[in-house]
């Protein structure tokens, strides 16, 4: 008996040998011993398919059998690879050649004939404990093998998933465009520019503002299911959709038009009404129109207003490469003398006589000609440039004053006001710059003026509020320009240490039919009487809103009327004069 008892009594055996005594004999002695899954064949070659059947944890092999040799039973074992059963060799003969071949194809012990019981169970036992192990350890590794596998799949999956609504990423999207054009099937993209997600996080927090994007999500989804859609993010405030459609009007208009929908009523999140924007571009897959021109093409026919699509067209190619040109030129006009001040006079309405002027920047670009101000000031603004050009405009206008104020062109209350961008105005240094440019000219600091824009200040309130009350303190004077065209409110007005409100051209245009301007013109002029300050009509240009401005009260006028801006050789042969008697009321 074996000093142990089995460990493995349910391994299934099989005992293969040509001698009928040998596979009984070990059957037996394995019963007694307490095994209960016991075979025996003395035919190799039904081997295979009985492993084929239930392969066995341990196989007894004798080598020498008619038919097919012990060994050339285990070359067919070896196509198992890891799931073959453990060998133990049977033979009576354990020559070196044979020991070395048994080894070479895998055998794991050898017992030799005459059989010893003792020995003959204690390597089988052996054998089984060591093939446990060894299945363990197969198991554990096919187990981390296919937990590797999951986590990959996982991992790809997420690779091309927007983690927050679970919608496609950018990646997903490409992929998707791209599958869509290798079937040659017509589609389009639409680039969605959300309003309003940002401002949300400001206001009420990042996890009311996802709330709001997840909700958005399934809104989309749910519209554009039935169209095969496939809606993704390209960026957390920039969307992007794929459809399968006709390039037509007639098909494309309703699928855009139904996305444009689901922004028409709010979002209930946490018992608020919240509101999103957008603006769609849309491209088509024309001919040669590659995936990642699809969605630049979108992108680039965004509209400027909130809640209209636009389709992409070659004109829009231009006017981009127009926007560059102006981009790269804008960053040496200053260096190259492209850059001049016109001013344009603002009259006294009680004296008549020219009181200041407004210094108003004009390019004339060697490649694009005369270049209108409300093109490229907004290009200046997005690139940064604005702060060279602005600190640019301020010295010259000072040089410009220092001049006239030497020749006695002008007297001492004599004023230039410049316009500050708000990215000049959200630099921390800026009101101490301007500060130190004005003392180093000699001039008193109530001879420059500071034009802002409402939509400027309200960009950092705190930090404008700082630079313009410093400002102010020094002596300068303070201008809201367009007044009434943003976020008028008299809150800012109490808080800011504003001394002009200019009334924008908006509410002049009209003002000699149109009541509701002359009402709103009145009270701005009225209201401004109460908090002190001084009014700047801009744009004046026909006598009936002048002789109105002068019944109103309004202080001074900016307009044709009296003279466009001006270069400074024709501003200086009028400005001792009065107003001509045309205009005088």
């Amino acid at each position: 008996m074996v000093t142990m008892p089995p460990l493995h009594v349910d391994a299934h055996i099989l005992v293969v040998d040509d001698n009928a005594a040998n596979v009984e004999l070990l059957i037996a002695l394995l019963e007694d011993e307490g095994y209960r899954h016991i075979e025996g064949t003395c035919d190799p070659r039904e081997v295979e398919s009985r492993v084929a059947k239930q392969c066995p944890a341990l196989i007894l092999l004798d080598v020498r059998m008619p038919y097919l040799s012990g060994f050339d039973v285990m070359q067919q074992l070896s196509a198992l690879g890891d799931q073959a059963p453990a060998v133990i060799i049977l033979t009576a003969q354990i020559d070196t050649a044979t020991r070395y071949r048994a080894l070479e194809l895998g055998a794991r012990d050898f017992l030799t004939k005459p059989f010893d019981h003792l020995e003959v169970l204690q390597r089988i036992n052996n054998t089984l404990q060591l093939q446990r192990l060894m299945n363990e350890r197969l198991e554990r590794a096919e187990l981390l093998e296919s937990l590797v596998q999951e986590r990959t799949q996982e991992l790809a999956r997420r690779a091309l998933q927007e983690p927050l609504t679970g919608l496609p990423n950018r990646r997903a999207l490409l992929n998707v465009i791209q599958q869509q054009l290798d079937t040659k099937c017509d589609t389009i993209v639409m680039f969605l520019a959300i309003e309003g997600i940002d401002e949300i996080a400001r206001l009420h927090g990042f996890t009311v503002a996802d709330q709001v994007a997840f909700s958005l999500a399934q809104r989309l989804r749910a519209q554009l299911d039935a169209s095969a859609s496939t809606l993704g993010v390209w960026n957390s405030t920039e969307w992007v959709v794929q459809s399968p459609c006709a390039l037509t009007n007639e098909a494309v208009g309703p699928l855009v038009q139904g996305v444009l929908g689901c922004f028409e009523y709010a979002f209930e999140i946490e018992q608020m009404q919240l509101h999103l924007g957008v603006r769609i571009g849309v491209s088509a897959s024309l001919p040669g129109r590659k995936t990642d021109q699809l969605v630049r093409m979108a992108a680039l026919a965004l509209p400027q207003n909130v809640g209209c699509w636009q389709g992409y067209n070659d004109q829009l190619e231009h006017l981009l490469q127009r926007r560059t040109g102006l981009r790269n030129g804008l960053r040496t006009a200053v260096q190259q003398h492209e850059l001049y001040l016109a001013y344009q006079p603002k009259v006294d309405l009680e004296s008549n006589q020219v009181c200041g002027v407004e210094a108003l920047l004009r390019w004339d670009s060697p490649v694009y000609g005369h270049v209108s101000p409300a093109e490229f000031i907004p290009l200046a603004e997005a690139s940064g440039e604005i702060l060279g050009v602005g600190a640019w405009v301020i010295q010259e206008a000072v040089a410009a004053l220092v001049r006239w104020r030497c020749r006695g062109d002008v007297d001492d209350a004599f004023s230039v006001a410049v316009n500050v961008a708000p990215l000049q105005l959200a630099q921390p240094d800026f009101a101490q710059r301007l500060m130190q440019c004005v003392s180093a000219a000699g001039l008193p600091p109530h001879c420059l003026e500071i034009e802002v824009t409402e939509s400027g200040l309200m960009q950092d309130m705190e930090l404008a509020l700082r630079q313009l009350q410093a400002l102010s303190q020094a002596g300068f004077r303070v201008a809201i320009d367009d007044f009434g065209t943003g976020y008028s409110s008299l809150a800012y007005l109490k808080k800011l240490p504003v001394s002009v409100l200019k009334i924008d051209r908006a509410f002049i245009r009209e003002l000699d039919t149109n009541v509701a301007d002359q009402k709103l013109t009145e009270t701005v002029i009225g209201m401004a009487g109460l908090f002190g300050f001084s009014t700047v009509a801009e744009g004046v240009e026909h006598y009936a809103q002048l002789k109105l401005l002068k019944d109103m009260k309004c202080d001074v006028i900016q307009g044709f009327i009296f003279a466009p801006p001006l270069k400074e050789a024709v501003l200086l042969k009028i400005i001792k004069q009065p107003m001509c008697n045309a205009v005088t009321v």
